[in-house]
């Protein structure tokens, strides 16, 4: 959304978390931050009296100034901890006020962010029943998983097809993990490239040349790209990822996401033809291996998905609210 805006000749600032992801990949993309020391509502009772206490101090004073000195002309939250002081300061000081829901089940800061916006832009269709302004507009994502074919992701990276990716989300997740290790790590006829994240790499390992674990890539959509298989999460950023590139997915919903908005994610796929589902529950060696030597063998099945799949990418996603906020800037006297 930012480099759709920039694109457009807007300033852009971010406002995050300074314990989040955040901090290390916004000013690796050339944007400025302006971190907040925020942190959970989860946890026992003083912790949850400390995390009101720094939402308090971020409203008041950090977020109220970061607004009255870039002077932005719209702000758009997009959930998460740092999204409700901002949205809130930029509503008392008079500046339109956005949000992107990128879930089927919006999370408790968007809940409560919505009712003080202009609008409320959803990814999933079914999330705008949560608000009464709300409009459809899908998920922004990044161009490379529309420009990158299976060819030049294979010659740029080095590996023989065909290839299986699995990975869980920027934290991993230790249940796939474990069973992809199993599954894989001695003999497979195929590449298997596993990015497992920062918090599982250190517990694995494998003895199959043809089985690659990471730690964690910048570049997932070279990896993407080069699959004819995808193992995930159900997050939605992961989803509409594989949208852009249609691939044959398997996706295993993480069963304790808030609202099981996960698995909602991936009904919204399911239900279209465009993937197989997997239940964390039923995760095992064998059901892994299982999946993926069953797509591989079957093309018509795995085109039929990749097709699909494609078929629900949102490619306009990011330009749509670029618009939004940009006619609002107009709106209100134009701006940053």
């Amino acid at each position: 959304m930012a480099d759709s805006l920039r694109a457009k000749g807007a300033s852009v600032e971010f406002v995050g978390a300074a314990s989040g992801i955040e901090a290390d990949l916004v000013p690796n993309a050339g944007y400025k931050l302006h971190s907040l020391p925020l942190q959970g509502l989860a946890g026992s009772p003083a912790a949850r009296v400390r995390a009101v206490m720094l939402f308090a101090q971020a409203l008041t004073s950090r977020c109220r100034r970061i607004i009255r000195e870039f002077q932005p002309s719209a702000v758009l939250g997009v959930g998460g901890y740092a999204s409700a002081p901002t949205i809130l300061a930029a509503r008392m000081l008079g500046v339109p006020t956005f949000l992107h829901e990128q879930n089927s089940v919006p999370g408790r800061v968007n809940r409560f962010g919505g009712r003080l916006t202009e609008k409320v832009l959803v990814t999933f269709p079914a999330a705008a029943e949560h608000f009464k302004k709300a409009e459809w507009v899908g998920m922004p994502t990044r161009r490379q998983f529309f420009e990158t074919s299976r060819e030049e992701a294979l010659r740029e990276l080095g590996l023989e097809p065909p290839v299986v990716l699995i990975f869980g989300g920027s934290g991993g997740a230790l249940k796939i993990n474990l069973a992809a290790e199993k599954a894989f790590g001695e003999n497979t006829q195929y590449t298997v490239v596993q990015v497992a994240g920062r918090r599982d790499f250190p517990r694995l390992s494998t003895t199959n040349n043809n089985h690659i674990i990471l730690e964690y890539v910048d570049d997932l959509w070279r990896y993407a790209a080069a699959a004819e298989v995808v193992i995930t999460r159900s997050g939605a950023g992961s989803l509409f990822d594989l949208a852009a590139l249609g691939r044959a997915s398997v996706l295993i919903p993480y069963p304790h996401a808030t609202g099981d908005h996960q698995l909602h994610n991936a009904r919204y796929f399911t239900e279209r033809g465009a993937a197989a589902l997997l239940p964390d529950s039923e995760v095992s060696a064998e059901t892994l291996r299982g999946w993926v030597e069953d797509l591989l063998s079957d093309d018509e099945r795995r085109a039929r998905l990749a097709g699909r799949m494609k078929e629900l990418a949102t490619p306009e996603a990011s330009n749509q609210i670029a618009e939004r906020l940009l006619g609002a800037s107009a709106a209100n006297g134009g701006g940053k």
